[in-house]
């Protein structure tokens, strides 16, 4: 028969057990959700199997990559992204933004790699699906990067028509069509964008330059239609004058020749 000692040493000892065998679930526990959570917001570096899930994953590591570059922090930017295209390959916007974050790093080269892969990779989307209006805004923003103003205007002028409400898509379209020296084209794009956007500071300092810009090419055109026109009359009145001394000249005299008589 067990003494009352006896039971109460059993029961702690019992009481012991289970809390440290409690503590231990516990602490497993806590690290592998610290280790899910970290692997969420770091990205992983293994791809999946699954198709679908790869290119989940690395769509979420891109929106990652973008919070970390709109934070000035280009470093984890640029890491995020590229284990985007690790997930997966095929994802221009992650070309794109890798190029943004090497930009703001100052690595050119790698930039330009990665722009220009964007552009192949958005042209097949544009090609594939005519109506992805952000992917044409993304395809102008990786052109206009890579200093390609002109197919920049292609792609943006294609995003106006599928995204006519998108303030951003006519200021950057104005954008490119100053730097081509288009500026009506370019004041058209800026006002639009303001009537868009009211507020929207950019359009509103950029509209004036375009405006000075296209009022500049008609003085240049005004003033070269005027040289043009003073030129054409200096020439008619030039050659008026040569055909009136012309008519006033008297003939030469001439000694008629004698047949067999050299003069």
């Amino acid at each position: 028969m067990y003494t009352s000692a006896a039971i109460l040493s059993g029961v702690r000892y019992f009481l012991v057990i289970t809390t440290v065998l409690f503590l231990t679930m516990a602490i497993c526990g806590c690290r592998k959700r610290s280790n899910s959570n970290a692997n969420v917001n770091l990205g992983s570096s293994s791809t999946t199997s699954d198709p679908e899930q790869a290119k989940r994953q690395a769509q979420y590591l891109v929106d990652q990559g973008k919070e970390f570059y709109k934070n000035d922090q280009d470093d984890q930017s640029a890491e995020v992204l590229k284990q985007a295209i690790a997930q997966d390959p095929t994802n221009p916007e992650a070309h794109l933004r890798l190029g943004m974050a090497y930009a703001a790093l100052d690595k050119k080269t790698e930039a330009e790699e990665s722009y220009k892969k964007a552009i192949d990779l958005y042209k097949k989307r544009v090609q594939s699906d005519p109506k992805d209006g952000d992917a044409f805004f993304n395809l102008g923003e990786a052109h206009s990067f890579l200093h390609q103003d002109e197919e920049a205007v292609r792609a943006y002028r294609q995003a106006t028509r599928l995204k006519p409400d998108d303030e951003e898509v006519f200021y950057k379209l104005g954008m490119s069509e100053t730097r081509l020296a288009h500026y009506p084209e370019a004041a058209a794009a800026f006002k639009k964008a303001l009537d868009l956007d009211p507020d929207d500071y950019r359009a509103t300092e950029a509209i004036e330059t375009a405006q000075e810009g296209a009022s500049r090419i008609r003085e240049g055109k005004k003033h070269a239609e005027e040289m043009l026109k003073k030129q054409a009359n200096q020439n008619a009145n030039g050659n008026a004058n040569v055909n009136s001394n012309s008519s006033n000249r008297m003939a030469p005299k001439h000694s008629p020749t004698k047949p067999g008589v050299k003069n």
